[in-house]
This record gives C-alpha cells, structure tokens and sequence, in this order.
C-alpha cells in the first residue's frame, strides 16, 4: 500500500529527529521494473520527482514506487523552491520526496546547491555582499538536514561556459563575480563538511552530443576536473544530464573516450537528467518511438559499457511532466506531447521504456567495480 501524504511527513519528521528509516530492507520496484533490471549490474535506475502530482496523484507515487531505485527532487532542494523569502527555509515539499524514498526504499539524491538559475531576488545582494557566508548557511541548512541519508549531491550546476571567454572555462555568475573560480572548490568543501557521506557532484549539460560547440565543453570539463583531483577537492562524481536531441549526432566513439577519461581521474559518473527531445522527429507516433528509443538506446549502451557509471536518472518518469512540453524552445512545434520519458501520460510503459530496459539488461555486469565505488 502506498504511504498517504500524512504518513510521509510524519516519517520524513521522525527520521529528521532521529528517529527510525522507514526505508525497507528491500525496495519497493517491481520485479520486471527499470531497477531491478539496472541492480543486476550494480546500476540504480530512478526519476527525478515533481512535487504536486506526488501530492495529488497515488498514480504518480505508485509508478514512481515501482520503476525506481533512486529519487531526486526536481525543484524541491533549489534555492529559489526552498528559499523564497528571507524567513525561513521552506523544507517541506523535499521532506516530503525524502520520507517517500525511505518509505520504498529508495536511495535518495539531491539537487542543486549552487547554480546560477533561480536565484531569489533577494539572494542577488546577499551574495554580492557575504557570497562565502551566505554559500555556507545555505548549503550548511539544506544538506545538513539531510546528512546521511543523500547519496550524492549535485554540488555545482551547470558551470561550464566556455562561450563567456574567460580562460578557464567557466560561466560568468554572481557567485563567480563574488568569489572567484574559488567558488567552485568552496561549495565541494562546505558539502562535504555538512554531510562527508554524501558524494560531492559535478552537474553539467551538453556534453554528451558532437558538435564543434560541444568539444570545447568536454575539453574545459576535463582540464577543470584535473585540477580539482589534483588540488584534494572532495569531488567524486561527475553528472551528464543526459538531455538528448536530434539536432546534433552521438558520436559513440567520441563519447566513450571522454568517460573514461573521467574515470581515469578516479572519478564516478552518473547520468542525471535523461530525456529525449523528439522536437525534430516526425509527428508519427511509430516513427518518433523509434527514434526517441534507438537514440537513448546507443547512448546508454556506451554509458552502461564504463564501469564508472553508477546511476541513471530520468526527467521524470512521465510524459506527462516532462519540461519538454512547456518550455517555449523545446516544445513541439505541432503541440504533439513529447515522447521524451520512459512512461505516457497514462503512466503505461513506452517503446521508450522497452529499449532502456534492454539496455540495462544488456549491458556488461561490471557491479563489483561498481560496489566499489559507491562504498568511496
């Protein structure tokens, strides 16, 4: 039976005080689900968690519930979400996704700290004023309240802006106007003092397609990590999001050495945000199935190939919620739902689906090296 909205926050309240998981010795997806096809390589399959249907659709939960292994919340742990005003911070929609990850069983991720997006207007000052003192009681409050029970952390987001011009490689922000390129080793480091046990992340777009545009990106990514492994910064993880299109190719091949390069720095990896963006597919429903799946199909076949990889994370597990389908350049321009995700609107498994799974049950079973890695 699935938890009703009082359940969880009385067991997302009583876990916060100390009191007892509600996580089950065994998790709660199905047994011909997307994880329980993904643990048999030492993999976790999961979604990313809207809020309001969690509230409003048992549906949703329940789907949720079954496909998955791992959760993160969508918005719930941003600043701009939690953060609104400058009282108190707002913990109760991410208590909320936490108390249903442990009442299934499911690990738990978190996303983001600092990102350069949905910064309250009130932050703007505080940041341009206090940017050290701010970044730690922020990052000090969200991730101390969930100290032990994150998996990893998505510490930085979307930092790589090598289009900005600066020499290294780094988008221009408030929090880089501020501080400095220090920024960045600062927010690993006050995570890492809030919670040691969680994995310090790298979030990062646009690195998985071939463009000219593209190369650059991989090449800054690459050059900065080196930096950070060799400076002692808490790092353990980098984030592809996996935000997949048709307008640029997947070059396997080229993909395939930059994970390993990553690897090589003794790093994990994780895909955090999969969708595919069907915009340039036919209006066809066969035809668009077809190439939404063969696309996610050749890339997680080079993912699920590196030993690295640990987890793989949809946007969503619904058409239904997809961002795809509202935000104004991505949506199609016919005003077709997107197949983007590996459930329909109805919450019915997709061809999507069927080719994730495949791919899971496919893939090399590398769990030992993986096991290995999640204990690090």
């Amino acid at each position: 039976m699935m938890p009703t909205r009082r359940d969880l926050l009385a067991g997302g309240a009583a876990t916060l005080a100390g009191g007892p998981s509600l996580a089950k010795p065994s998790g709660s997806w199905a047994a011909d689900s997307l994880n329980a096809a993904a643990a048999k390589k030492g993999l976790a399959y999961g979604s990313a968690v809207n809020s309001t249907p969690l509230r409003q659709n048992p549906a949703y939960g329940r789907a949720l519930a079954r496909e998955c292994g791992i959760l993160v919340p969508e918005n719930a742990m941003k600043l701009a979400y939690a953060w609104r005003t400058p009282g108190p911070i707002d913990f109760s929609f991410a208590d909320e996704t936490a108390a249903f990850a442990d009442a299934n069983g499911q690990r738990l991720r978190g996303h983001t700290l600092v990102w350069h997006e949905g910064l309250p207007a009130w932050v703007l000052p505080r940041i341009a004023r206090e940017a050290e003192g701010f970044m730690r009681e922020w990052i000090g409050a969200m991730a101390g309240r969930y100290r032990g029970r994150i998996e990893a952390w998505d510490v930085v987001n979307e930092i790589c802006g090598p289009g900005d011009a600066r020499a290294d490689g780094l988008r221009v922000t408030p929090w880089l106007a501020a501080l400095g390129p220090r920024y960045v080793d600062l927010a690993f480091t006050l995570l890492h003092e809030a919670d040691p046990a969680a994995a310090g992340v790298w979030n990062e777009n646009d690195l998985e397609l071939d463009a000219d545009w593209i190369a650059p990106r991989r090449a800054m990514v690459l050059k900065t990590l080196e930096g950070m492994v060799r400076r002692g910064v808490p790092i353990r993880r980098l984030g592809l999001q996996g935000h997949l299109y048709a307008k640029y190719p997947l070059d396997q091949d080229t993909l395939r050495r930059f994970l390993r390069e990553v690897a090589g720095l003794g790093l994990a990896i994780e895909v955090t945000e999969l969708d595919v963006n069907d915009r340039d597919f036919p209006a066809d429903l066969a035809t668009r199935d077809r190439a939404v799946s063969d696309l996610a199909r050749r890339f997680l076949d080079v993912l699920l190939d590196e030993p690295a990889t640990l987890n793989v994370l949809t946007w969503d597990i619904t058409n239904a919620n997809t961002w795809l389908n509202t935000n104004p350049q991505r949506r199609r321009a016919d005003g077709l739902i997107q197949r983007a995700l590996p459930l329909d609107e109805a919450l019915a498994r997709t061809p999507l689906w069927r080719a994730m799974h495949r791919a899971f049950s496919d893939a090399p079973n590398h769990k030992a090296a993986r096991d290995r890695l999640r204990r690090r």
